[in-house]
């Protein structure tokens, strides 16, 4: 009985040692799966990651390109406005200055007709004085000659035909 409870033991203690390595195999089959499926279940998190990522980027990239665009064409509507207005400046300038250039010549026009006036002014002026010159000494030639022709002096004369006309 002895060898029976004895083989008994080293079967079971056998049984154990199996049964205690078919645990470490399936232990160690088990973690690696473990480590398979965790594995497998972080490169499929990155592939997530990386796509979401590349997502992101996409769409960061479309919004600051349509920031962009926006920025862009407000700029471009600033730039116009104040080209505009130097446009409508330089028009205005222009416009002064054609006035300017009109006023200017016909300032011109207006001193030339009065220095024209003033030399017709001045040659008939001096007409003139020739002519009362030339008159005076006519009248002067004439009133001597009615002095001898009277023998009365011509302050004599003239009360004597105030005289008779009263």
């Amino acid at each position: 009985m002895e060898y029976t409870v004895l083989l008994f033991v080293i079967v079971i203690v056998i049984a154990l040692a199996i049964g205690f390595l078919i645990a470490k195999l399936l232990e160690r089959n088990n973690a690696s799966q473990l480590v398979g499926n965790a594995k497998k279940e972080a490169d499929n998190l990155v592939k997530e990651a990386k796509s979401e990522g590349e997502s992101i980027k996409k769409d960061k990239i479309l919004q600051a390109k349509e920031k962009f665009i926006e920025l862009k064409s407000e700029h471009e509507k600033v730039i116009m406005a104040r080209d505009k207005k130097i446009s409508d400046a330089e028009k205005r300038i222009r416009d002064k200055e054609s006035q300017v250039s009109n006023e200017i010549a016909k300032n011109k026009r207006l001193n030339q007709e009065i220095e024209d006036k003033v030399k017709d002014y001045n040659g008939r002026l001096e007409y003139l004085e020739k002519r009362q010159s030339e008159i005076d000494k006519l009248h002067q030639s004439k009133v001597q000659q009615l002095e001898v022709i009277s023998g009365l002096p011509a302050e004599e004369a003239k009360e004597q035909l105030v005289e008779s006309l009263k």
